[in-house]
């Protein structure tokens, strides 16, 4: 085929085919045994294919890549000439990669073969022919074995094929010209400059069209702070491997802010001082599209807090939480399995209907939003499993499958944002405040928890052991009950947190834990016989004073340091109670340990600031900024009755 047979190159019909970009050919043996190809790759066709991909994507051109893996970690599948010839990516080696500088997105198409030939060993002509492409740019190599086979063949099956010369290699220069020289009779062979300026021509339309600005996607690299709030600063998706290894400014005093968005003017940073909010990159968060088709895809990062050295900072509760999950499996050997529960409040704005609770008519009242909701989580892979009508007017919840601590945190936060974005679109009103009026029915977060050895024996669990509460499990629950009054201050954060923690509200009023009992702060849960799990496997416990203006990365850290105490000091229960504790007389609360807990969230923040034993496992500045900041939020809302109080925390969680 001739220059002059392909006049123009429509991009509507044409892909862009990448042969055999992957880490495999720029390894170490080819860097010192082919020296001339190494260098070819790397200094002038990567570049040349970086540029001209770029191009295509602003373009929307469909870029296609190939690579030569196994479906198999054996390599049973491979073609016999494979076989014979010892070519062996095992199946998920890193070998068999695309090449960081070229990789492909995340909605690009990756063919792996197992063969020469591209059209062979793949389904990639059904491919171009369900796009409808007809034209066929092709890059890689080796220029005289997969790239040739894949010229040849996609002639063969009629489509318009140009080789991009300078953008093909082979281990030898007069093998990469005699190459040309076969197979230019079944394609038009371009340098990467010629290409170019032919698809411009060809397409000025349309390329003008495309400089107009567009919205482009962004994704937030994201920190939960002190409050619970998520904060964070946008980059363009395009650019986002730029601060996967640097992050991006962050401003210490910021872990002041109290929920009004007021800074405690007593932070020990004030407009001083510099931070990074470093992605964690198994920590993303993505949903391509909504309800509303005009909103931009949901895309988040959990992020750590680092100073700009790189070192850990001491106010970041994601840090710490990795910290004491290492600590638990260091010194016990110890790995924790974690899920988090939310209620919350969800109202149609311009819907007064109210229907019965736990009831059909309730959930599919909200049928749209929750159908849109569990898909979302389902497709960022944070394992939802119920979505439930509650017990108050217009409350529902969401559960999910339990995770170690960290992603379960990260998950904790990604169901609240993503909640609050579908509710933006569907034009829902949401809280996740404790009460949203002063006669409503609270909503709370339960924690539950249980831990195994590395050996998959479950801890929390002995059969021959009252209500089948091990030792551990004891001791454990002990160390939490022995700290739970500190610990309310932080699961249990704002003042209107503490118009919940209170007798017959099914939420805990005092320290105590329960067999299945609801009203109890440290629920002994329920186990099925009939599972296809063993008991020891279901058994689990459940920590019950949160609610959702709590932080969770906080709260749990804390949780699980009260734990942890427990566990070193060898605490012992006194009595596990099957009734409401506030049932029992207070002769018999008093004779088992089972106080009150705090009144308000004054008391609450004294019961912490008095807890040395528990307080000194955390950083002191921390610390210091927390309790500074809650006194400085309980100053800004004093003057509030408990109706203007709920009211205020439902507009802001």
């Amino acid at each position: 085929m001739s220059l002059e047979r392909i006049k123009t190159i429509p991009i509507n019909q044409t892909a862009i085919l990448l042969v055999d970009v992957q880490n495999s050919e720029i390894d170490n043996y080819h860097k010192e045994n082919y020296p001339w190809y190494y260098q070819q790759i790397t200094e002038i066709c990567l570049p040349n294919m970086k540029q001209i991909i770029e191009l295509g994507r602003s373009l929307n051109m469909e870029i296609v890549y190939t690579t030569i893996e196994s479906l198999t970690s054996d390599g049973r599948d491979r073609s016999l000439d494979h076989k014979l010839s010892n070519i062996f990516i095992p199946k998920n080696s890193y070998f068999g990669k695309v090449v960081d500088e070229v990789k492909p997105n995340e909605d690009d198409i990756w063919l792996k073969k197992t063969s020469s030939g591209v059209f062979n060993s793949t389904n990639i002509d059904y491919i171009l022919r369900n796009l409808e492409k007809n034209y066929l740019i092709i890059m890689g190599m080796l220029t005289d074995q997969c790239v040739d086979m894949a010229i040849r063949d996609g002639a063969d099956k009629g489509y318009q094929v140009i080789c991009i010369k300078d953008a093909c290699t082979t281990h030898t220069l007069e093998r990469h010209e005699n190459a040309l020289n076969a197979f230019k009779g079944y394609c038009t062979i371009l340098n990467t400059k010629e290409f170019i300026k032919k698809i411009q021509e060809s397409n000025k339309n349309s390329i003008e069209k495309s400089n107009e600005i567009k919205p482009m996607s962004l994704t937030t690299l994201v920190t939960t702070d002190l409050i619970g709030i998520t904060r964070g600063r946008s980059v363009l998706t395009s650019k986002l491997d730029e601060y996967m290894t640097t992050g991006c400014g962050w401003v210490p005093a910021d872990s002041a802010l109290t929920p009004q968005d007021i800074i405690d003017e007593s932070n020990s940073w004030g407009s001083q001082g510099d931070l990074r909010l470093l992605p964690d990159k198994n920590a993303r968060i993505t949903i391509p599209n909504g309800p509303n088709l005009k909103n931009q895809p949901f895309d988040l990062i959990h992020c750590d807090i680092v100073e700009t050295n790189g070192n850990n900072w001491d106010c970041c509760p994601r840090n710490l939480l990795k910290k004491e999950i290492k600590y638990y499996k260091d010194k016990f050997d110890i790995d924790i399995n974690v899920s988090f529960e939310h209620e919350f409040t969800l109202i149609n704005k311009n819907d007064s209907n109210s229907y019965p609770a736990f009831s059909f008519q309730s959930q599919r009242q909200q049928n749209q939003f929750s159908s849109w909701l569990m898909s979302s989580l389902e497709y960022a892979n944070i394992q939802p499993e119920n979505f439930l009508s509650e017990y108050g007017k217009n409350q529902y919840e969401i559960t999910c499958k339990p995770s170690d601590p960290l992603t379960a945190a990260d998950r904790a936060v990604s169901i609240r944002e993503i909640i609050r974005d579908l509710a933006q679109q569907m034009d829902l009103n949401v809280s996740f405040s404790p009460l949203t009026s002063a006669n409503s029915i609270s909503n709370g977060v339960h924690l539950h928890i249980s831990m195994k050895d590395s050996n998959g024996n479950y801890l929390f669990y002995d059969k021959q052991r009252p209500y089948n509460l091990s030792i551990l499990g004891e001791q454990w629950s002990s160390g939490i009950l022995d700290h739970l009054r500190s610990l309310c201050a932080i699961t249990a954060p704002t003042p209107v947190s503490y118009l919940r923690l209170k007798p017959n509200n099914w939420s805990s009023a005092y320290t105590s834990i329960g067999y299945r009992n609801r009203k109890t702060p440290i629920r002994i849960c329920p186990t099925i016989d009939f599972s296809n799990k063993s008991i020891d496997q279901q058994y689990n416990l459940e920590y019950r004073p949160m609610d959702g203006t709590s932080s969770p990365h906080l709260s749990l850290l804390s949780i699980l340091i009260a734990g942890r105490l427990g566990i070193e000091d060898k605490s012992q229960l006194k009595f596990i109670t099957e009734k409401d504790p506030h049932e029992l007389s207070e002769d018999q609360r008093l004779q088992n340990n089972i106080y009150p807990l705090p009144d308000n969230l004054n008391e609450a923040l004294k019961y912490l600031n008095d807890d040395q034993q528990l307080l000194k496992h955390f950083p002191k500045i921390l610390i210091q900024t927390y309790l500074s900041m809650k006194y400085k939020e309980l100053s800004l809302t004093n003057q509030f009755d408990d109706d203007t109080l709920c009211k205020h925390y439902s507009k802001i969680y």
